[in-house]
């Protein structure tokens, strides 16, 4: 039998790479909001294609957590599409990771009775230095307040959808899940486009590139979300989550060779201190 470690694992390489890809359109000079839907496009048909057979008559209250993580979901997509135009992938995920890593912890001891060991607490607060290294310089911000603002709602929705994955684990059939999930999302990112288009643009929604880039991206990030969820089925939600954040090693590495994306000694530093944090978490749970 597959363990807890093992999916988590396959979730944290299939969906490093997902995320790295993100900045694909902006590097292509693509429409990110049609880039988004093609994505969940893809998620929904690979859904369909794999579960089906697991759809109910009757969905009942999982139609509530697969709205909400939709619609989440779409928004922290565009979002991080949105925020690779300004900062490289090795700054914006070891930081909204690390953070939302904490608040993740946090929330799995106060909610999920997950028990909180020293070299976890440790874990925390070398996340807490890696966050400073990579937003403070000389005792100044790296960036604008309004991109440190659109990180913050990133890692509320990436720490909104992991609790939400928690507790459709704990109690709802997974499978089910992502077909109504990715559903949602969908319907969310068709009218994120159309609300962001003053004029109705069916060939920037339809174009080829976006297709392909929405293949390209969703591909890794169907079998990734799905690996997770296995993870939480079975394994506790503060340790699955902590070695799945080290997705932000995987994306580092892509977004190196994809766009050539260079490593100051600060970043390495702090990218380190990021894995390190995450280790110790991991760790704590066997002493």
């Amino acid at each position: 039998m597959i363990s807890w470690f093992t999916y988590s694992l396959i979730a944290t390489i299939l969906f490093g790479v997902s995320t790295a890809l993100y900045k694909l359109p902006f590097a292509k000079d693509v429409n990110r909001y049609a880039v988004g839907f093609w994505v969940l496009f893809v998620l929904e048909i690979f859904s369909l294609v794999f579960f089906f057979s697991q759809l109910t008559q009757f969905p009942g209250k999982i139609l509530l957590w697969a709205g909400l993580w939709g619609v989440s979901f779409s928004l922290l997509i565009l979002l991080q599409m949105f925020a690779l135009s300004f900062v490289d992938t090795n700054t914006l995920f070891p930081i909204t990771t690390s953070v939302s890593l904490i608040l993740t912890v946090t929330f799995g001891v106060f909610f999920f009775s997950d028990r909180l060991y020293f070299l976890q607490v440790a874990g925390l607060l070398l996340t807490i230095i890696a966050v400073y290294l990579f937003l403070y310089r000389g005792g100044k911000l790296q960036y604008s307040r309004y991109v440190i603002g659109v990180g913050g709602v990133l890692v509320f929705l990436s720490v909104f959808n992991k609790i939400i994955q928690k507790i459709v684990a704990d109690g709802y059939n997974i499978q089910e899940f992502q077909v109504y999930q990715y559903l949602f999302g969908i319907l969310s990112s068709l009218i994120i486009f159309f609300v962001s288009k003053k004029e109705i643009s069916f060939k920037k929604l339809f174009g080829r590139k976006q297709i392909n880039l929405g293949v390209l991206i969703g591909i890794p990030s169907f079998f990734g979300t799905y690996a997770l969820l296995l993870a939480l089925t079975k394994g506790p939600f503060t340790l699955v989550m902590a070695l799945h954040s080290q997705y932000v090693f995987v994306t580092a590495i892509t977004g190196f060779f994809l766009f050539k994306e260079q490593f100051s000694s600060r970043k390495i530093f702090a990218l380190v201190l990021s894995v390190c944090a995450i280790l110790l978490i991991r760790l704590g749970e066997f002493l």
